[in-house]
């Protein structure tokens, strides 16, 4: 029967293609600068003249393949479109061509319909019309690498930020009455503006007085000159009332940080001693509140925080209702903070085997399928490391070359080669070169295994969710369903439930897999096999 569905598809014939686009992308101006896409171009020239595609253009981004709409990438589209003849999209990987599946669905329209080929150099993979259910996963799998790799980086930044922040030192603008600047060494550092420091410091003591109110204070902000440091787009201006509101909140004045909720001492010097602060902190808060504690608060419910009212938008909150008989019922109501809307209560176990009956039952994938997709996830993670490290040997080379050439910069000058004004021109050049090739270096992940690991565990808790929610208790199915749901609201009763990506790669529809939006029926495999074919 298998063999009567792979001539089914061999009918499908393809158009002949003979002409290709050779595509280069980077994400940023200096990697353009560079080898980057010499690289690229240089491996697809060979591949188009091994398989005799005459280019008829040769496209070299540079822009982002997750943020922004990609102007250019859909003007390359365009093109395609409009080509007499199909034309193959030569691409140098996977992640070079797209990190992210907002473009998928034209894609696939256009190999649908027999205009495009999309060859992957390095996967050794070609997309068409005819395409295997197991090349549109390794397509989809490539991508998600992509997407988990940016991640990483992002990841990898985080990192460096909570170690300076821990380390006491601030990210970012600096808060009116500071500056930012460099020291003698060239690091980054932070020290009082010695025109608005003064101004600051003055007016938090003006204010502590008692005498002046938020509104006097921004006619007294004016009248001394205390104004906004402006940009490019933002002129300076005189400090609004939300301006000074924020500022006299600030404790990073007294030589602490607010940093995500935390407070953390810094290591620049204070504007104004605590004693200062909290007497300004005094006359702003007036009263406090003190807020009731929900006696739900402290109990266990599957599906607190998971759904939202569809109606006003607002939680939907668990209550339990105990009948005379002692039987405990759980329902989900809306919180109306927003007002009172017209929402319905629903019954916890409705909203349980609505779950059952839309999702439980599509993650369910044989054995053999589940073993053959984490090799194939393996298998590309490994290519991934080796590329990886090729680009890190190159950046360590650049580097070294660079600091070689630092040292060399001494004995130029001691040798009378050159002067002193040049010298320092020279390794101030080659210290911010250092600076952005060590940058480059530290967003190279040593962590592709990580990411194969990650991915894995992704299919294997999609093999097994349904008895992974069936089995489990209260607060570890609720972590379950935290992990797979997004986005999921009631509306008069009906659950509408909505899974994170990239769970919802496995949700089927009437027989296919949906992702992001696409559906595709080749992906049908990947469930158990059915007993009998039609004829």
């Amino acid at each position: 029967m298998d063999n009567i569905q792979n001539n089914i598809v061999n009918f499908k014939k393809l158009r002949p293609c003979n002409q290709a686009i050779a595509f280069a992308r980077v994400s940023k101006r200096e990697q353009a600068e560079g080898a980057s896409h010499d690289a690229q171009i240089e491996a697809i020239n060979r591949y188009c003249a091994g398989h005799n595609f005459n280019i008829i253009q040769e496209i070299r981004l540079v822009e982002s393949s997750t943020r922004g709409k990609r102007p250019e990438f859909h003007n390359m589209l365009e093109f395609v479109k409009k080509q007499k003849n199909k034309t193959a999209i030569v691409v140098h990987c996977v992640d070079r061509f797209q990190r992210n599946f907002v473009e998928s669905a034209e894609i696939e329209a256009l190999l649908k319909n027999d205009i495009i080929e999309v060859h992957f150099y390095k996967e050794g993979l070609i997309l068409n019309k005819n395409s295997s259910s197991s090349d549109i996963m390794r397509w989809d799998m490539g991508i998600l690498s992509g997407k988990m790799y940016i991640g990483n980086l992002r990841d990898n930044v985080k990192r460096s930020m909570e170690y300076n922040w821990a380390s006491g030192k601030w990210q970012g603008l600096t808060p009116i009455g500071y500056l930012n600047t460099v020291d003698s060494n060239n690091n980054k550092t932070i020290i009082i503006d010695p025109v608005r420091g003064p101004l600051v410091k003055k007016m938090f003591e003006e204010y502590s007085t008692g005498l002046y109110s938020i509104k006097d204070m921004t006619m007294w902000a004016k009248t001394h000159g205390l104004i906004s440091r402006g940009s490019a787009r933002y002129p300076s201006r005189p400090l609004c009332k939300t301006a000074i509101n924020k500022t006299l909140r600030n404790p990073f004045y007294y030589g602490v940080m607010r940093v995500k909720g935390n407070y953390i001492s810094h290591i620049y010097t204070p504007l104004i001693d605590k004693e200062l602060f909290d007497r300004v902190q005094d006359r702003l808060s007036g009263k406090s509140q003190i807020h009731a504690k929900s006696e739900y608060n402290s109990m266990d419910f599957a599906l607190r925080g998971l759904f939202r009212c569809a109606k006003c938008g607002c939680a939907m909150s668990p209550e339990m209702h105990i009948k005379r008989s002692g039987k405990k019922y759980i329902y989900l109501k809306c919180s109306h903070v927003r007002g009172n809307c017209d929402q319905k209560p629903i019954n916890e176990e409705s909203v349980f085997q609505q779950i059952e009956d839309e999702i439980v039952g599509s993650f369910n994938f044989s054995e053999e399928a589940l073993k053959a997709l984490k090799s194939s996830i393996r298998e590309y993670i490994d290519k991934e490391t080796d590329f990886n490290n090729g680009i890190k040997k190159q950046l360590e080379v650049k580097l070294s070359s660079a600091q070689s050439r630092l040292d060399n910069a001494v004995n130029l000058l001691l040798d009378g080669t050159i002067d002193k004004n040049l010298y320092e021109t020279k390794t101030a050049q080659l210290k911010q070169e250092i600076a952005e090739i060590e940058q480059e270096l530290s967003k190279c992940s040593d962590n592709y295994a990580e990411i194969g690991n990650i991915i894995e565990n992704i299919v294997e808790i999609a093999g097994n969710v349904r008895n992974l929610i069936r089995s489990s208790k209260t607060q570890e199915k609720r972590a379950i369903l935290k992990l797979i749901l997004s986005n999921s609201t009631i509306e008069d009763k009906k659950a509408w439930i909505s899974l994170k990506k990239p769970f919802d790669l496995f949700l089927k529809s009437n027989g296919r897999l949906s992702w992001s939006g696409r559906k595709d029926s080749n992906l049908r495999h990947l469930g158990p096999k059915p007993s009998t074919l039609p004829d």
